[in-house]
């Protein structure tokens, strides 16, 4: 059947994989039709439908690619409507769907496309659509870290570009497991130009997003390695962050950690804290190794240190950079002598 599904919520992916597949279609670009399925107001399955048994007028074997983008109906966001005529035009697109996919033109690629999220397995388009066999769904999810570094290899040994090793984890860091922003990296990195990359031309080219810095900022700070919490400090000064909302990231940073760490100071396993922070296992893991050694009282401590100093900023008795960086240092000290008695 010539009829696919690309869901998931690796977009970069997505898009790589369709390009990939239209070419090896051999369809003319002419002969790709997309719809803008995102608005239930303003699209009509039945004109989707109709694009896709119309014949060329000068070739009736031409192959064609209709692609339903961000279909609505497939989309765990949208809040169905409940009324007598939004449920009559459910039934109808369900009908003109299933009388298609009975009877698919061979010549057409119907193609129901999710950009960024995974289509919701509980619609009854879904249902349909993958009820029939011979659909081709294609899951682009996000790789998990090792898969992530193995496709990073990949993509820079494509592309002709040899890194450090000191220069491939901070690459590794900066795009976070992002296929998008690993792919806009390598666009930087051949617009600089050359072939071999250090540790400092990856810090001056590729931007650290401000999740992740706020994570290796907290992540540094609790092993207590002050060298890295300058550093992240520093990346996210030329980012544009100042000060106070630094302090209220890595407040926000911590609090999360204090609640693994107590948590797990009660008994809870890396996957029970998993469930019940919605967190990956991965990321607890990773937390509760970065804050080994302490307390959930010591970090505790800690926000309590931060929000008193937020305070002081607020009433003008602090200067938001001497605070902020006297708390860094005074703390980060501290932790590196725990992190050394451990």
């Amino acid at each position: 059947m010539s009829v696919y599904l690309f869901t998931g919520k690796d977009m970069y992916r997505q898009e790589e994989r369709l390009a990939g597949l239209l070419k090896e279609m051999k369809i003319n670009p002419e002969m790709v039709i997309r719809f803008d399925a995102s608005d239930a107001k303003s699209f009509h399955i039945d004109s989707a439908i109709l694009e896709c048994d119309t014949f060329s007028l000068f070739d009736d074997a031409a192959q064609k690619a209709v692609i339903l983008k961000d279909p609505f109906f497939l989309n765990p966001g949208y809040k169905e409507d409940k009324s007598d005529k939004a449920a009559k035009e459910k039934d109808y697109r369900l009908s003109i769907l299933d009388a298609y996919l009975k009877q698919p033109n061979p010549n057409t690629f119907l193609i129901f496309f999710c950009p960024g999220f995974d289509a919701d397995t509980r619609r009854k388009e879904y249902k349909l659509i993958t009820g029939y066999d011979g659909i081709t769904i294609l899951k682009f999810d996000r790789m998990k870290p090792w898969e992530f570094e193995k496709y990073a290899d990949k993509k820079l040994k494509e592309a002709g570009k040899q890194l450090e090793s000191s220069a491939r984890r901070e690459l590794l860091a900066r795009v976070d497991n992002d296929t998008l922003l690993l792919h806009n990296a390598l666009v930087k990195l051949d617009l600089y130009g050359g072939s071999r990359f250090s540790y400092e031309d990856i810090r001056n080219l590729v931007p650290l997003q401000p999740d992740v810095n706020i994570f290796k900022m907290s992540k540094m700070y609790l092993e207590g390695n002050l060298k890295g919490v300058l550093d992240a400090k520093n990346d996210m000064v030329r980012a544009g962050y100042d000060n106070i909302a630094m302090a209220a990231m890595l407040a926000s940073r911590l609090r999360t950690m204090y609640t693994m760490k107590k948590l797990y100071e009660r008994g809870y396993s890396e996957a029970m804290i998993a469930t019940r922070l919605h967190q990956k296992d991965y990321a607890v893991k990773k937390g509760l190794e970065s804050c080994f050694g302490l307390s959930s009282r010591q970090i505790l401590d800690d926000l309590c240190e931060l929000a008193a100093l937020d305070q002081g900023i607020k009433a003008g008795t602090i200067d938001p950079k001497q605070g902020f960086d006297s708390f860094l240092l005074r703390n980060g000290n501290h932790y590196a002598e725990k992190q050394r008695m451990h």
